[in-house]
C-alpha cells in the first residue's frame, strides 16, 4: 500500500463536498482515479455507513467503508482501498462479509479495490 500520508483532496467535480480527506496517498490516487473515470457519476467518503461486524475476538464493532461511489448507470457501490497484506486478517474477512451483506439487501455492491505491497 502507498504512504500513509493524509491530507484534503481540494474542490472534487464529483463529490457535493469542497474538501475530501484522504487517509493515505493511495487514498488520494483513487479520488484522481473516480474523478477521471467516465463510468462515475459521482463519489464522497463523507457518507455516513457504519456497517456493524463481530469481531473474531465477539466483539461488535462498526466498519466505515472508504468510499460510496454512484455510477453513470445508477449502480452504487461501497469501494474500499486495502493493502493486499491485510486481506487475509480474519476481521478484515469478517468487516468485508457484513458489507457484502450488507449492500446485498440494498441492491448494492460491494468492491475492495487492492495490490500487494
Amino acid at each position: 500500500m502507498a504512504g500513509s500520508e493524509r491530507g484534503d483532496f481540494e474542490n472534487p467535480k464529483k463529490s457535493a463536498y469542497s474538501v475530501e480527506r484522504y487517509d493515505s496517498d493511495w487514498e488520494r490516487q483513487y479520488m484522481l482515479q473516480l474523478e477521471k473515470d467516465k463510468m462515475v457519476l459521482k463519489w464522497t467518503k463523507i457518507h455516513g455507513i457504519n456497517i456493524e461486524y463481530i469481531t473474531e475476538a465477539g466483539n461488535k464493532r462498526g466498519y466505515r467503508p472508504d468510499f460510496l461511489v454512484q455510477k453513470v448507470n445508477g449502480d452504487v457501490e461501497l469501494h474500499e482501498v486495502k493493502g493486499g497484506q491485510f486481506i487475509d486478517n480474519p476481521d478484515t474477512k469478517r468487516k468485508f462479509e457484513a458489507a457484502k451483506n450488507w449492500c446485498g439487501k440494498r441492491n448494492m455492491k460491494f468492491i475492495v479495490i487492492t495490490k500487494k505491497k
